[in-house]
């Protein structure tokens, strides 16, 4: 029987916080900006450089909120790295050596 491990509340914050922050930079603010704003992603011009149209959400809020999720994810990632992972311990110590 394999044993299968549990997700710990860092592994479901990670998941949580980091998922949803990618999914709101790219899904819902992507739907909000088609259904709303310009169909065009860049700053619209005349010929006198006067902007006409442009994007409804700013591109840079949008790619903030995926690099905070990248973010999120690449510490994680470190945390799991760092972490001691639970499984077969080893004994160490003076305990250890005296069998």
């Amino acid at each position: 029987m394999t044993d299968t491990p549990t997700m710990s509340a860092a592994d479901r914050a990670a998941m949580l916080v980091g998922g949803s922050l990618i999914v709101v930079g790219t899904v819902v603010l992507g739907l909000i900006e088609t259904f709303v704003g310009n169909p065009s992603p860049v700053p619209v011009t005349n010929e006198a450089g006067d902007v006409i149209a442009a994007p409804t959400i700013p591109v840079e809020i949008r790619a903030t909120l995926i690099g905070l999720g990248l973010l999120v994810w690449g510490c994680y990632g470190v945390y799991r790295l760092a972490a001691p992972s639970g499984g077969d311990a080893t004994a160490t110590g003076t305990a250890a050596t005296a069998k």
